[in-house]
C-alpha cells in the first residue's frame, strides 16, 4: 500500500513541508515509514530515536497535529487516504528536522532531589511497598524522560505561572 507523508524540513529559521510516497508494510509504524523515508529518498533527513519500545520518549513528534511517540504510532490507526504530517514538538526549539533541542528536560530532571530512604530504626525494619505503588513509580519515572510528556507538563507549568506559580504535575493514566 502506498502512502504519503508530508514531513518538516529545516530549521527554526527556515523550512517547509516536503511530499514523500512510500510503500508500507504490515505491522509498520510511523518511525519505520521514516527509517524508509531516509533509506528511499531523502538519506538526510534529521530524526532522532533510541529505544523503539516506547521508553526513553526520544522519537516524540507531532504526528497530524497531536504529540504522539513515532514508534508506537501504528500506520494502521490512519485512514488510507490521509496524508500523514510530520512535523517536530512546537514545545522545543527545532534543531534540524524533526530534532528539537530537549535540553530543558535534563535541566528539569537536575533540580528532582535523589530519593533518600528513611534510616531503619533497629536495623531491621523494612519498608515494604505495595505492588501498585512501585508500579506507579517506574511509569513515573518513564514518564520524565518522555518528551510527550514532558510537552504537556510544560504546558501545565505555563499556564500555572500565569495563575499561581505553582507547577502541577500532570499523570496521565
Amino acid at each position: 500500500m502506498e502512502r504519503k507523508f508530508n514531513i518538516w524540513r529545516g530549521s527554526a529559521e527556515k523550512g517547509e513541508f516536503k511530499t514523500y510516497s512510500i510503500k508500507l508494510e504490515q505491522g509498520m509504524v510511523v518511525l519505520d515509514a521514516i527509517h524508509r523515508i531516509q533509506t528511499e529518498h531523502s538519506n538526510d533527513l534529521a530524526v532522532r530515536w533510541n529505544c523503539k519500545a516506547g521508553k526513553c520518549g526520544s522519537c516524540s513528534m507531532e504526528i497530524n497535529g497531536r504529540p504522539k511517540l513515532s514508534c508506537m504510532t501504528r500506520m494502521n490507526e490512519f485512514a488510507e487516504d490521509d496524508i500523514i504530517t510530520i512535523q517536530p514538538l512546537k514545545t522545543f526549539p527545532i534543531i534540524k528536522d524533526l530534532v528539537t533541542d530537549v535540553s530543558w528536560n535534563y535541566k528539569q530532571n537536575k533540580m528532582i532531589p535523589p530519593f533518600k530512604p528513611r534510616v531503619k530504626k533497629n536495623g531491621k525494619d523494612h519498608v515494604m511497598f505495595q505492588q501498585d505503588v512501585v508500579r506507579r513509580l517506574q511509569c513515573f519515572v518513564r514518564l520524565q524522560k518522555c518528551a510527550v510528556f514532558t510537552v504537556v507538563r510544560r504546558l501545565q507549568c505555563l499556564w500555572n505561572s500565569q495563575k499561581t506559580l505553582v507547577s502541577r504535575m500532570l499523570v496521565l493514566r
